[in-house]
């Protein structure tokens, strides 16, 4: 009754609170000397296998300067958004770094029995290779409401599409949705432009404006929770007090996980731009997960040393000692993934192997990295999407991951999935199969929240927060293990959202830390999302991550002993150097505060 009652109150919450606002879009003129980027009449929608009963079709529509729109329905959730959509080949070069604007009109469509004005629909665009694997070069989002509105959607391409060989996407599947679409056009400025000067609608959130109660609340929990009286006493070679002793207290690494995903090539990589990637991982962050060196497929193709080859074990273990020496500790990611991938796909008629590997693997991989890494993600993606592995081995074989794991380290083990923070399908069974390990026997010690998020979908910090209770009371250690936010180019939302939830998480006492997926452009899989540019120089959220990691949330300061030999300042819990000066001499030790710390104490001559 207990749990049922928490999750009827975090419901609530979550009706209180809408996802995102989105400022109503007026006609905006383009600026000239933009080049059609396709014909909009070549621009096919269409709905495809697994559509659940979606369909599209073409109505005329009133009020409007174009005679009829596609509308799409959606009546049920699917399982991958490009289930239903549109396509068109692009007619010219999108070259890397050119700027453009997507522009079209849209409104959304009530769902059976939804009240007309509480419509809504969102949708990601993509300029993609045309041909497999479809690399992205550009992502987009929009969310519509029951009124038209005109959106604009600025971006800088950070991959080159060749002439005739890109293609503009529409993925607008995925949640029970309906939406109707007018012409659509895209404009190309190529480097003449910059994204700010182009027309833009204007996307927000809920809980933004510096007056919002959460602030207060959040900074209230932090100071009770992440910071303890410092105590140091300075005595002298007899053991009496010392008065008047100069001290500093400065902070190294905080305790909470304030960090990235790195990549071992790049953490040994020699030059400019590998000096600069080390040193904002040792300025910036107080814990890492490498992106992809200990996932399976790589760390065993790494095993090789192939020289010049991207995943090398020899590189993967000089940058975990690389990191050990500045006191960064590492996530391990991951053991298993749960969707299907191409080595399994084969196997799907031989359940038996695909256990095997696994099962094989998870061992193997534990005894070499060792203590390389403090903590493990077990099962990556367990809720993901429907067309998983257990298929065909069924959903005990998570328990037998676990129980795989547990026999073979004793480190943490931690499940790890995406959109936790959205209502629906992948939510409620990522929660359920945490259920049915805990009741196997095989709790895991902490959940990972990926938090991949895009402006179509920006839940508030009141809603992170009842969400967060939620699945703290199935295990309470949490962690945001790989942030990032597509914002179509808006710096300054990026930046404020980023502010928001990094205060979010750590003014709630279940999270341990906050990841993003990569800090710079040069090295991540979605550059428009990175903090740091591809010529290092600091976006707005970059600002922001230092302003509160390495500033607002450090504790760096000085005094002087009290009559009774004390200095005792309020700080965050970390590691620290402490340095004493007095009668001209110098002692310098390192300590970690905790919240229950004993006082310090500093013998000087």
């Amino acid at each position: 009754m207990k749990t049922h009652f928490r999750h009827t109150a975090w419901q609530a919450i979550l009706g209180i609170f809408a996802a995102a606002m989105i400022t109503p879009g007026h006609a905006a003129e383009l600026p000239p000397g933009g080049q059609e980027m396709f014909t909009t009449s070549d621009l096919t929608y269409y709905v495809g296998e697994n559509s659940r009963g979606a369909t599209v079709e073409t109505v005329p529509v009133a009020g409007r300067n174009f005679p009829t729109t596609q509308r799409i329905t959606l009546p049920e959730s699917t399982a991958n958004a490009w289930v239903a959509g549109g396509r068109a080949m692009l007619t010219a070069e999108l070259a890397q770094d050119d700027v453009g604007v997507v522009t079209f009109e849209a409104r959304a469509l009530p769902l059976a029995g939804q009240p007309a004005g509480d419509a809504k629909a969102a949708g990601k665009i993509f300029f993609e290779e045309r041909t497999e694997p479809y690399t992205k070069s550009v992502e987009l989002t929009f969310q519509a409401t029951a009124e038209w509105q005109v959106f604009y959607l600025p971006f800088r391409a950070p991959k080159t599409l060749p002439n005739g060989g890109g293609a503009i996407v529409f993925h607008l599947g995925g949640q029970p949705q309906a939406l109707e679409i007018g012409p659509v056009r895209s404009l190309n400025y190529g480097r003449t432009m910059q994204q700010k000067d182009l027309p833009r609608t204007k996307i927000t959130y809920v809980g933004r404006e510096a007056s919002a109660p959460w602030r207060a609340e959040a900074a209230a929990r932090i100071e009770r929770i992440r910071m303890a009286p410092l105590i140091v006493n300075v005595k002298n070679a007899t053991g009496d007090p010392v008065e008047g002793a100069k001290v500093e207290v400065k902070q190294l690494r905080n305790a909470f996980g304030f960090g990235s995903a790195v990549v071992a090539n790049w953490l040994v990589k020699e030059g400019p731009d590998g000096d600069n990637y080390r040193k904002i991982v040792d300025e910036c962050f107080s814990r890492v997960v490498f992106e992809n060196d200990l996932k399976m497929e790589p760390w065993e193709y790494s095993l090789k040393n192939d020289e010049g080859a991207f995943f090398r074990w020899d590189d993967t273990k000089k940058a975990a000692a690389w990191l050990k020496q500045r006191d960064l500790p590492v996530r391990g990611h991951y053991l298993s993934w749960a969707p299907w991938e191409p080595w399994s796909e084969p196997l799907r008629g031989q359940p038996e192997k695909i256990k095997a590997r696994i099962l094989t693997h998870i061992p193997k991989v534990l005894a070499s990295v060792g203590d390389m890494v403090f903590e493990w993600d077990v099962i990556n993606h367990l809720s993901g999407w429907d067309k998983n592995i257990d298929e065909v081995t069924g959903l005990e074989f998570y328990t037998e991951i676990m129980k795989t794991a547990r026999a073979a380290t004793t480190l943490p083990l931690w499940v790890n999935e995406d959109q936790v923070f959205r209502l629906g399908r992948q939510q409620e069974e990522y929660f359920t199969r945490i259920q049915r390990l805990i009741a196997a026997g095989m709790k895991p010690d902490g959940i990972g929240n990926q938090a991949h998020f895009d402006d179509s979908y920006l839940p508030s910090p009141e809603e992170m927060l009842a969400v967060s209770d939620r699945f703290a009371a199935l295990v309470p250690a949490l962690s945001i293990t790989e942030f990032d936010v597509v914002t179509n180019g808006d710096e300054e939302l990026e930046a404020d959202y980023l502010r928001d939830i990094l205060t979010v998480c750590y003014s709630h006492p279940a999270y341990t830390g906050f990841l993003t997926w990569g800090f710079w452009e040069g090295m991540h899989w979605k550059p428009q999302t990175a903090m740091w540019r591809q010529d290092w120089s600091e976006k707005p959220s970059a600002k922001v991550w230092r302003e509160l990691v390495t500033k607002q949330w450090s504790t760096h300061t000085t005094g002087t002993t009290s009559q009774a030999g004390f200095f005792s300042p309020a700080a965050h819990l970390g590691t620290y150097e402490i340095t004493v000066t007095t009668a001209g001499k110098t002692i310098t030790t390192r300590t970690t505060l905790s919240k229950d710390s004993p006082p310090i104490l500093v013998n000087v001559p």
